[in-house]
């Protein structure tokens, strides 16, 4: 057991080579899949049933995960079968491999069903070049021709990181209770950084599987899509690290999907709160003349802005400033041009 800097505990010294395991609670399993791209790994998590095993999250799709994941089915779950997939949220480093988990183990994939139903539109378009309305979101946030061409080079490849999703699915609630085994796990939804995030608290074992929504190092991005681009993503994300924050207590065991398991829920949350709010403030004091949606990059983000990070730095940071027009902070106008620029009120 070691304690972080951040004041978490963290109480396991090794972390599960790939295609295997390490047992964190009674029938609970930890699982550390690598990723292909800068955020390099992703921890899914094993639940252990009388007569077979629940998966939560996949991975992304690449040729190195499938055949970790076809190692460990093969080895790794004591001749019993997968019964359910269960996944947290939309994103590919979670969902990306589902559809092919859940083929080849022949079960349904658990999901809430805001998050199913936006893997289905996300998976449908990018399969076709970007929309004029898409194309038009980032011109408004102050993309020009260079930044246009590297959205639209990226856009598509994406699709190369998820497999098929299955087209049918069983729907997870809010507070529905899942037995796995000898326990009792309760879904918490979560809204903000997805719209409508799963985690899973089984207070008997005292064991919360976070997903993105409780890290211990990095704080979880939050951003504005562009299918719905007056929306307040950070609010609703604000909400819910504190709702959250008052019903997981600090002796809880946090699974989150980056990172180390750890102690410290409320305090981890508190801490992110706190990051954002001061981001909010430095935002607001940075206004005080018209800016563009990628004029305000310095004030959010400590690491240079690249091809690679440029639209999920775009949209986190119309997050922020969409958060801010909601509380009367800022006023937005339009150029001619259609470009948006934010000011303080």
């Amino acid at each position: 057991m070691r304690i972080g800097s951040n004041n978490l505990t963290y109480p396991f010294d090794n972390r599960p080579k790939p295609a295997k395991r390490i047992e964190v609670a009674p029938g609970v399993f930890w699982l550390r899949m690598p990723l292909p791209i800068s955020l390099n790994h992703i921890n899914l998590w094993l639940l252990e049933d009388d007569d077979g095993w629940t998966i939560v999250d996949t991975g992304m799709s690449n040729q190195e995960t499938k055949s970790l994941w076809e190692s460990l089915l093969e080895h790794e779950l004591d001749s019993k079968p997968v019964k359910r997939v269960i996944g947290t949220h939309m994103h590919l480093d979670h969902i990306g491999l589902a559809g092919w988990l859940c083929r080849k183990c022949q079960v349904d994939l658990w999901m809430p069903r805001a998050e199913y139903l936006s893997c289905r539109v996300f998976s449908s378009e990018m399969l076709e070049p970007p929309s004029e309305e898409t194309t038009q979101f980032y011109k408004a946030a102050g993309f020009g021709d260079a930044e246009l061409s590297v959205f639209h080079e990226r856009f598509q490849a994406r699709s190369n990181f998820m497999t098929p999703m299955p087209t049918s699915y069983r729907q997870i609630r809010d507070g529905e209770n899942i037995r796995i085994g000898d326990f009792e796990w309760t879904v918490m939804v979560g809204t903000g950084h997805s719209p409508e995030h799963a985690c899973l608290y089984c207070k008997e074992l005292n064991v919360f599987i976070a997903g993105d929504q409780n890290l211990p190092r990095i704080t979880p991005n939050v951003s504005v899509r562009p299918d719905q681009p007056s929306s307040n993503p950070l609010g609703e994300w604000l909400t819910t690290c504190e709702y959250f924050k008052n019903q997981i207590g600090e002796q809880v065991l946090i699974l989150p999907s980056h990172g180390d398991p750890f102690y410290g829920g409320p305090l981890r949350l508190q801490a992110i709160i706190d990051d954002h709010l001061v981001s909010l403030e430095k935002l607001s004091d940075y206004c005080n003349s018209p800016r563009r949606v990628v004029d305000v990059f310095p004030t959010l983000f400590k690491g240079k802005i690249e091809d690679h990070n440029l639209v999920i730095a775009t949209c986190e940071a119309l997050a922020h400033l969409n958060y801010l027009l909601g509380t009367s902070q800022l006023s937005m106008g339009t150029d001619p041009d259609g470009v948006k620029r934010f000011q303080r009120s």
